[in-house]
């Protein structure tokens, strides 16, 4: 990807090839991912790569409008301007990702934090989810995001996991409220090696936002974790 900027009186055209993408999840406040503290995620992870954040379209400072399979089309554009990518993807971000690296060619790594499954998007909590959506992304009718969720689930959404040989990390924690820490555990066990799990004892959803979860994550992308299974207690 190159961007171009100016730097003081200067123009300045910026070459990147390889970068970690943060995928956002689906938004319970109004803003953009930069007022969300996804920056601080950014600039934590940039010790180690160059990294982007992204608002999905209808979310944040972005056009158009939201939807499971226009943020999966998002993903897989930016994916493709670069050489190479690794995927963080949080909730939503994460089922996201799941649907969209089987058509990514140019991934390296994929970690899954909080990662929910399509089964457990009832009819009521989709409804929730939906309206309460509608102060604050651009998002079309109900029943067009209720059919995505209802496809998604019908379809196979883990088989490419289930054969890929990229390393691959999901990380729940156990009090979970938003997302069962069982869809964690149920992902983790369908995929394919290379794969590590993080079980974080009283985590709850927000685990971006703990900087000893994070830091563990970020040891997994430079190859420091030994055990493909363990446990952190926060």
């Amino acid at each position: 990807m190159i961007v171009e900027t100016a730097i003081g009186n200067n123009f300045a055209r910026f070459h990147v090839s390889k970068t970690i993408l943060i995928c956002h999840g689906f938004p319970y406040e109004g803003g953009s991912v930069i007022e969300k503290s996804y920056s601080d995620l950014a600039n934590f992870f940039s010790n180690i790569s160059p990294t982007l954040i992204f608002d999905f379209s209808g979310c944040g400072n972005s056009r158009g409008y939201f939807s499971f399979k226009n943020c999966v089309r998002d993903l897989k554009r930016i994916a493709n301007k670069f050489k190479n990518v690794s995927i963080i993807g949080y909730s939503m971000g994460a089922l996201v990702a799941m649907k969209a690296v089987a058509e990514i060619e140019n991934v390296e790594r994929l970690a899954l934090i909080s990662p929910p499954l399509p089964e457990i998007f009832s009819e009521d909590r989709l409804k929730m989810m939906y309206y309460h959506a509608l102060s604050i992304i651009r998002i079309k009718r109900f029943e067009d995001f209720r059919s995505e969720m209802i496809e998604l689930e019908r379809g196979d959404l883990l088989d490419y996991l289930c054969k890929s040989s990229i390393p691959k990390l999901v990380v729940h924690g156990t009090k979970d409220e938003v997302v069962p820490f069982e869809c964690g555990e149920k992902i983790y066990r369908a995929i394919s090696e290379p794969k590590y799990f993080m079980k974080i004892i009283n985590g709850d959803h927000f685990l971006r936002k703990n900087q000893k979860v994070m830091q563990k994550v970020r040891d997994w992308f430079e190859d420091k974790l030994r055990d493909k299974e363990i446990e952190i207690n926060v």
